[in-house]
């Protein structure tokens, strides 16, 4: 009896074990894998066009506010299953879309001839007009879809762009540069692609009078948070279109030293291949805010920053200037002023940018102690929280001699520095001597909070607050009075400094090529923001770069009305939150 019971109890557990193995297999695909494998059978009953960027995580400002994603664009499909005269179609579309006829048809019969129930023919589509003689057209699906760039290039530099996968990837698409190289591991697609389908009976043929439908999952990826804020950025990119042809703009938060808009001039349509692909390419790619290039007078901020900082000038003293600066009989550096500033105290010097008053104050230095301060205050420290790397190729080098000193004093030779450097100097001078790091990239993020953080570090005195308080001084004179005057503010008022350098190139008419720079801060009794501006081919500092600073200041005070919203919005996200609010 005692063996039949222990059977039985056996028994039992055998098919308890196995009731519990089929239920959670049950479980198994009704609850965990149902939705994937709903969607899967959804997609056995129909043909569809995948939607390559859709699936990737998103890059966001500073608010949660999206980079990417930029909204709706209209598009024209040929629906293969649906065309009973490809040759007359492909005409009639052609004509419209002032394509050639055979293009047309050879990408809807190849198309056609790969299974394909959807073939691309044009996509930011934005004339009413064509939109709706297309739609007249049988066969034509004229829809919007998702995309995730503006096709003015507004941003591009900073996000980068996507090219083809490697082979297995979910998505057809990886990032290629910028934040979407950088960041691949964190925002490419974890899930399969939006897509674009005809529904199918059993028999794969297409269901009539059932419209296409677009089948798409949440994302499974995460997001990354910048420091950018959208709002500084658009103004910048505007200021930029209308100020300059090549150059760059950085915005600077003072307190944190965050990046508020990064541009670079001249920019692509990342959906375009010709406009960065053409012969008369101008290196489009390129981003020219992390770029080196020489900052000519604006090296003098760093040059008066050693010397009052090692106390060999005091600012009672004056200088002569004749109009250029003899080193012998036979070498002599000329002064921008012909004829020369005669006797110049040195805050008149800096802002009157007077060459010949900087290569004294330079050999004066002397190279030793030069070289010493400018590393050590970080001037040329390239680094970037949350986008290391992308920084490279600044130089401070100093030949021996009277000559190269003095040259180097006024930002040529050996001295390289890129548009973010000038205006964390710029930032490092208006905080009170005080140098942070600059930070791009405040973290990852899944939903509304933080998986990880970058922060920001506390900053370390380089400078003697008083030496950086003399020198605010002396930038908000060359904003009012000196070489600076088109970037003044008329109520918040602004401190900074002018530069025209030299680049060693001439152009096709034989004229030298100078790029021109203004970097300063503002308001100026109350600094808060940093701007530095790189244009290109210009004439001077004053006359084509300070105009852009003053354009871009006034639209960040204009823009910063809702102070109240923008304090609360700041709170949220220091609480770990990318909580975002679309201000009026």
């Amino acid at each position: 009896m005692y063996t039949i019971h222990k059977r039985m109890m056996a028994v039992l557990i055998i098919i308890s074990l196995l009731l519990a193995g089929i239920g959670g297999r049950f479980f198994w695909y009704q609850v965990i894998e149902g939705p994937e494998l709903a969607r899967q059978a959804s997609l056995m009953r129909s043909q569809g066009f995948s939607f390559p960027e859709s699936g990737r995580g998103k890059i966001l400002d500073r608010y949660g506010r999206t980079l990417t994603g930029e909204g709706l664009v209209w598009c024209c499909f040929a629906m293969t299953g649906q065309m009973e005269d490809v040759r007359g179609t492909s005409l009639e579309a052609a004509r419209i879309l002032s394509s050639e006829a055979w293009i047309v048809e050879d990408a809807i019969r190849n198309g056609g001839g790969r299974g394909e129930a959807f073939v691309l023919l044009a996509s930011h589509l934005d004339d009413p007009q064509i939109i709706n003689e297309l739609r007249g057209i049988q066969g034509i699906l004229v829809t919007e879809i998702n995309r995730r760039y503006r096709p003015d290039g507004a941003f591009v530099h900073l996000l980068g762009n996507l090219t083809p996968a490697v082979e297995g990837s979910k998505s057809g698409l990886a990032g290629s540069s910028g934040i979407e190289l950088r960041y691949e591991d964190y925002l490419q697609a974890r899930s399969l692609p939006d897509q674009l389908v005809n529904v199918v009976d059993g028999r794969g043929s297409i269901i009539p009078h059932l419209s296409p439908k677009t089948v798409s999952r949440e994302a499974e990826s995460l997001d990354v948070v910048t420091t950018i804020d959208r709002r500084i950025q658009l103004i910048a990119e505007e200021a930029a279109n209308r100020g300059m042809k090549t150059g760059a703009v950085v915005v600077l938060d003072i307190a944190s030293r965050d990046i508020l808009a990064m541009v670079s001039r001249p920019t692509y349509n990342p959906y375009d291949s010709l406009s960065y692909d053409s012969p008369d390419n101008q290196g489009q790619h390129l981003n020219r805010a992390l770029t080196p290039f020489y900052p000519g007078s604006l090296f003098k901020i760093a040059v008066a920053s050693a010397a009052l900082n090692s106390h060999v000038l005091t600012p009672e003293e004056q200088f002569f200037c004749p109009g250029y600066y003899r080193f012998s009989d036979r070498l002599s550096i000329a002064c921008w002023k012909e004829g020369g500033h005669g006797t110049i105290s040195v805050a008149r010097a800096l802002a009157e940018s007077c060459n010949s008053a900087f290569i004294e104050i330079g050999l004066r230095l002397g190279r030793a102690r030069l070289l010493e301060f400018c590393h050590g205050a970080g001037f040329f420290f390239q680094d970037i929280i949350g986008y290391s790397g992308a920084q490279q190729g600044s130089k401070l080098t100093i030949d021996y001699g009277e000559a190269a000193l003095g040259n180097a004093s006024l930002g040529q030779q050996g001295v390289m520095m890129t548009p973010l450097q000038v205006a964390n100097m710029v930032a490092t001078v208006a905080d009170d001597g005080v140098f942070k790091q600059p930070r791009l990239v405040k973290g990852i993020s899944r939903g509304d909070f933080f998986t990880e953080q970058f922060d920001s570090g506390p900053g370390q005195q380089v400078m003697e607050p008083g030496a950086a308080r003399l020198l605010q001084e002396y930038l908000r004179m060359a904003a009012t009075t000196g070489t600076g005057r088109s970037a003044d503010l008329p109520d918040a008022g602004s401190a900074g400094k002018t530069a025209t350098s030299q680049t060693g190139r001439r152009d096709e008419s034989g004229q030298e090529v100078l790029d021109t720079w203004f970097a300063g801060y503002f308001p100026a009794d109350d600094p808060q923001w940093v701007i530095a501006v790189l244009v290109e081919h210009g004439q001077s500092g004053g006359y084509n770069a300070a105009p852009v600073f003053k354009e871009i200041a006034q639209g960040i005070l204009g823009s910063e009305a809702g102070g109240s919203q923008i304090l609360l919005r700041d709170l949220c996200s220091s609480l770990g939150s990318t909580w975002s609010v679309e201000l009026p």
